[in-house]
C-alpha cells in the first residue's frame, strides 16, 4: 500500500498538546476526523475505537514513538495521521519514556491484511537511523509530511513545488483577512499569486437608473473586492480548504471570502 495515497496533510500536525494518553487519543481523533474519508464518523467514535485498541496494550512502543490504530466498521479507505509534541507526552509507553511522535491509522474492519501491512510499513521507517530526529526538527505541518513520506521513499517531499494541476480562485470581501490568508499561502509553500481589483455587481447596478435606491453606494463606502489566482498542486487541496476553515469557519457561513477551483490543463512560465 502507498503510504502517500493515505497519510492526509490535513490530518498532520507538529504541534500535539495533551495532559494524558486520553487527552492525546482524542486530540488525534479531532485530527484524523479533518479527512473527508471518515465524515461518516465522529471523532468521539474514533476516540472510542482508539481507546479500545489501547485498552488492550499501550502502542507506545518506546523511543519516543506510538503507533495508535483501531479498525471499524463503515469506512472504506485507510487514513492516518501524523503528530509531534514537543514536550511530550506521558502516553504508558513501554520504556516508560514520554512519547513524541505519534501516528495513528484507522482502516475498514474488513481489511486486516491492508492494516498489518501499514502497522509493518510504518515501523520499519521509524527505526530508520535520524528518522525520529528529522521529523522532530520540522516547524511546519506540511515540513513534517513532506519529511514522513521523504523518509517512505514515496518521493513527494516537494510536491507543492512540483507540476501545479489546480487553479485555485478566491474572491475576498474583507480586507482584514488577507494577512491570514497570505500566512496559510506560505505555510503550504506557495509565493506567487495573482491578485486582481475587482468590482461587486452592487457597485455596477446601484449606477443603474432602473435599480437606484436598492443599491445606495456612497463615496465612503466602496465595498473590497479582490480575486486571487493562484496554482496548487491536487495534494494539498484538501488540506488547504481545510486550514483556511480552521481559520474563518465554514465558508457557506462566511461573507468574507469564496473559493472556486478548475483543473489546470495547461501552464507553463
Amino acid at each position: 500500500m502507498n503510504l502517500a495515497d493515505v497519510l492526509k496533510l490535513e490530518c498532520c500536525t507538529q504541534s500535539l498538546e495533551a495532559r494524558t494518553k486520553d487527552d492525546a487519543l482524542l486530540n488525534l481523533a479531532r485530527l484524523l476526523k479533518k479527512s473527508e474519508e471518515l465524515k461518516s464518523l465522529t471523532a468521539e467514535n474514533i476516540f472510542q475505537a482508539l481507546k479500545a485498541r489501547e485498552d488492550m496494550g499501550s502502542t507506545g512502543f518506546g523511543r519516543g514513538i506510538a503507533i495508535p490504530h483501531c479498525q471499524v466498521e463503515g469506512i472504506d479507505n485507510f487514513v492516518i495521521g501524523l503528530a509531534t509534541s514537543r514536550k511530550g507526552i506521558d502516553f504508558d509507553a513501554l520504556d516508560r519514556k514520554k512519547t513524541r511522535i505519534f501516528v495513528v491509522i484507522i482502516g475498514p474492519a474488513s481489511d486486516r491484511s491492508g492494516h498489518l501491512q501499514l502497522l509493518a510499513q510504518i515501523s520499519q521507517i521509524l527505526k530508520e537511523h535520524g528518522v525520529v530526529d528529522e521529523l522532530l526538527k520540522t516547524n511546519t505541518h506540511i515540513a513534517l509530511y513532506e519529511e514522513f513520506l521523504r523518509n517512505a521513499g514515496n518521493g513527494l517531499a516537494s510536491s507543492a513545488r512540483k507540476t501545479a494541476d489546480k487553479l485555485m480562485l478566491l474572491t475576498v470581501k474583507d480586507e482584514e483577512i488577507m494577512e491570514d490568508l497570505t500566512e496559510i499561502f506560505i505555510q503550504f509553500g506557495i509565493e506567487e499569486s495573482t491578485i486582481i481589483d475587482t468590482s461587486q455587481m452592487e457597485n455596477l447596478l446601484s449606477k443603474v437608473p432602473l435599480f437606484m435606491g436598492f443599491f445606495n453606494f456612497t463615496g465612503e463606502k466602496n465595498p473590497y473586492s479582490k480575486i486571487i489566482l493562484l496554482k496548487l498542486n491536487k495534494d494539498y487541496l484538501e488540506a488547504m480548504i481545510k486550514h483556511i476553515e480552521d481559520v474563518f469557519g465554514d465558508l457557506n457561513n462566511f461573507s468574507g471570502l469564496s473559493i472556486m477551483v478548475l483543473d489546470l490543463h495547461y501552464s507553463k512560465g
